[in-house]
C-alpha cells in the first residue's frame, strides 16, 4: 500500500528571494523583449522576515530551469506554499511514496499575439517549473517516485478557466495514474485556476471517496493554517447532494447505491433508512403486497382493497417517467388502468380472465355510457397506441406517452390517468384522494426518506 500525494501548481508556487537574479539572468540569456515588460511583484514573507519576488510562472521556469546546478541562483528560490505542505507531511510522518505534480500548458490555444501580451494566461502556465519542482521535492523526499502530468488543452479547445473542459482533462489524467484501490491518497488542490482546483477535488472524491485526505493551507497563515482535512466530510457532503438529486427524480435504486457507498455507522437513523430503502426496492419491482406487509400499520389494511394496486401502479408509472424511462412509464400506466378494470370485473361482476376489448365492453355495459367521459381514452386511443408502440423495436418518447393518454403535457397525462382510475373506483373507495401522490403509499415512504437523508446531512 503506497501513500500518494497529488499536488496542483499555480502561478505563485515558486518565488525568488532576490530581485537581482531576475536582472542577471535576463541579461545572460538574451531573452525576448517581452521579458522586460513582465510584471514582478513583491511580498513580505513573515515567517522568515524576507521579501519574496514573483514572476509569471512560465517566465520564472524559463529563467531558472537550466541554471539549477549553480548554487548562486538555486539557493534564492522559495516555495512558501509547498514548504508548508512538506513540513506538515513530515510532522505527521506521512512521507509519500509517489508524488504526482499537475502542471499546466496552454501554448496550443494561444497564438503569437497572446504570447506577446503580459496579461495572457499563457504566462501563468507552470509547465516550465518541472525541473525546479523536481529538484526541490527530491531534496525533501529522496525516496519518493516523482511524476509530472500536464493539463494541456488542444488547439481550438477552451482554456483552463473553463469548468467543463478542465474537468474532462483532469479526469483523463487521473485514469492514467493507475492509483491502486489500496493506496492512501493525499491531495493538495488549492493552486491553479478555480476550475482546476474544483476538478481535482471533485475527481478525487469520486474516485477515492472517504479514503482521500486533503492537505490545505491558509495563504495568510502558512504556519498555523496548513492542515489535513478528512475526505469523508467532503465526500459525505457530495453524496448528500447526489442523494437529494436522486430522490427528486424518484431513483430509489440510485439512492440505495449511494447510501451503501457512504458506509454509515450503525445508528437508529441508518436502521430506519435501510428499512425505507427495502420498501422502496419492493415497490420499484411492483411487489406491492410484500411492500405493504413490510410497511405495516394501515398499509396492510389498505392493501386489502381491490383498487389499491391500480393507484400504486400509476404512481410507479410517474416515477419511471421521472427516472427518464418513458417506455416503462407507458407500460405501467397501461397496466394501472387495464389491471384496475380487471380487478373491478373480478370483485364487482364476478368475472375473470377478461382482457382487451371484451373487458372494455363489459365495463361500458355495466357502468353506462362512458363515451363522453375521460375514461373513453382507454379503449379509443390508449389500447391502440399501446399495441403499436409495443410492437416496434425502438424506444418511446415522453411525448408519445402523453399522446397515448390524449394529453399534451406531463401534468396532463398524470391528471388524465388519475381521473380514469377514480372513475373505475368511485363506487368502492371509502376515502377521497386529491392526486395520485396522495393515493400512493410509496409517497409516504418517499417523505420519510427525505427526512432521514436530511438527518444524515446535519
Amino acid at each position: 500500500m503506497a501513500l500518494v500525494w497529488i499536488v496542483t501548481t499555480g502561478n505563485s508556487d515558486v518565488a525568488m528571494a532576490s530581485a537581482k537574479d531576475w536582472k542577471d539572468l535576463k541579461t545572460k540569456k538574451n531573452l525576448p523583449l517581452i521579458y522586460n515588460k513582465l510584471p514582478i511583484s513583491e511580498l513580505s514573507n513573515n515567517k522568515k522576515q524576507e521579501k519574496l519576488f514573483f514572476l509569471p510562472a512560465r517566465a520564472l521556469g524559463n529563467l531558472y530551469g537550466d541554471v539549477l546546478d549553480d548554487e548562486k541562483y538555486s539557493k534564492t528560490l522559495r516555495f512558501a506554499l509547498l514548504q508548508g505542505f512538506v513540513d506538515k507531511l513530515k510532522d505527521k510522518n506521512k512521507k509519500p511514496d509517489r508524488i504526482i505534480i499537475l502542471l499546466t500548458d496552454q501554448a496550443a490555444i494561444f497564438g503569437v499575439s497572446d504570447r506577446n501580451s503580459i496579461d495572457s494566461p499563457y504566462w501563468k502556465d507552470t509547465c516550465t517549473l518541472e525541473p525546479i519542482l523536481e529538484r526541490y521535492l527530491r531534496q525533501e523526499f529522496n525516496s519518493a517516485k516523482i511524476e509530472f502530468a500536464i493539463l494541456q488543452p488542444k488547439a481550438g479547445e477552451n482554456g483552463l478557466d473553463d469548468w467543463d473542459s478542465t474537468l474532462k482533462l483532469v479526469q483523463n489524467e487521473f485514469v492514467k495514474w493507475n492509483i491502486s484501490k489500496g493506496d492512501r491518497v493525499i491531495v493538495s488542490h488549492q493552486a491553479g485556476t478555480p476550475a482546476i482546483s474544483s476538478a481535482v477535488q471533485l475527481t478525487s472524491l469520486i474516485r477515492f471517496g472517504k479514503k482521500v485526505d486533503f492537505l490545505v493551507s491558509n495563504e495568510l497563515n502558512l504556519v498555523d493554517g496548513t492542515k489535513f482535512l478528512k475526505g469523508s466530510s467532503y465526500f459525505d457532503t457530495l453524496q448528500i447532494k447526489k442523494l437529494e438529486d436522486l430522490l427528486a427524480r424518484d431513483d430509489y435504486a440510485g439512492v440505495a447505491s449511494v447510501v451503501k457507498s457512504m458506509e454509515l455507522e450503525d445508528s437508529d437513523n441508518k436502521t430506519r433508512l435501510e428499512h425505507l430503502l427495502e420498501l422502496a426496492k419492493l415497490w420499484n419491482a411492483a411487489k406491492f403486497d410484500e411492500f405493504a406487509t413490510k410497511m405495516g400499520g394501515d398499509a396492510t389494511r389498505r392493501s386489502q382493497e381491490w383498487w389499491w394496486k391500480g393507484y400504486e401502479m400509476a404512481y410507479l408509472a410517474i416515477a419511471r417517467m421521472k427516472n427518464g424511462d418513458p417506455t416503462e412509464a407507458l407500460f405501467h400506466s397501461v397496466r394501472a388502468i387495464e389491471g384496475l378494470i380487471c380487478e373491478w370485473a373480478i370483485h364487482k361482476e364476478n368475472r375473470s380472465d377478461l382482457y382487451g376489448q371484451s373487458l372494455y365492453d363489459l365495463f361500458k355495459l355495466k357502468r353506462g355510457d362512458c363515451n363522453d367521459l375521460p375514461i373513453k381514452v382507454v379503449w379509443s386511443n390508449l389500447a391502440f397506441v399501446r399495441n403499436d408502440l409495443f410492437h416496434t423495436l425502438r424506444g418511446i418518447t415522453s411525448e408519445e406517452v402523453w399522446n397515448a393518454w390524449d394529453e399534451s403535457s406531463k401534468n396532463g397525462w398524470e391528471n388524465r390517468m388519475f381521473i380514469c382510475l377514480n372513475f373505475v373506483t368511485e363506487q368502492a373507495r371509502t376515502q377521497e384522494f386529491k392526486s395520485l401522490k396522495s393515493a400512493s403509499l410509496m409517497a409516504r415512504v418517499h417523505e420519510e426518506l427525505v427526512k432521514e437523508i436530511g438527518a444524515i446531512a446535519k
